[in-house]
């Protein structure tokens, strides 16, 4: 496996789906542990191993073929949108939150 760094939403990902399917996450054969999605593909790309990901990350190398995905049933993950409580929001902010149909406290799952 080419996995991203303790802590990202993507490694989070891995982990609980090796709990979901009985394997201890000790127990993978992780290769290379990177700090960006960009790096990860990077190194799947160059044939370093496999890795979950975002399809947005590789959707172009897929299409190009350098790459290929298989479908796994991952559960649908959640976003916060954090902003200073003391600024107001940037028009790409507010342009954000409406393309996302996000309301002030509301959870928009991703």
């Amino acid at each position: 496996w080419i996995i991203r760094e303790g802590g990202s939403g993507t490694r989070e990902v891995l982990e609980d789906l090796a709990r979901r399917e009985g394997i201890s996450f000790a127990d993978l054969r992780i290769f290379l542990v990177l700090p960006s999605n960009e790096a990860v593909r990077q190194a799947v790309e160059a044939g370093a191993g496999a890795t979950i990901i975002s399809e947005l990350v590789v959707s172009r190398a897929v299409a190009e073929g350098s790459l290929r995905s298989v479908l796994i049933d991952l559960p649908k993950r959640d976003f916060a949108m954090i902003t200073h409580r003391d600024r107001q929001a940037s028009l790409a902010q507010m342009a954000l939150k409406a393309h996302l149909g996000a309301k002030a406290g509301e959870t928009v799952r991703g």
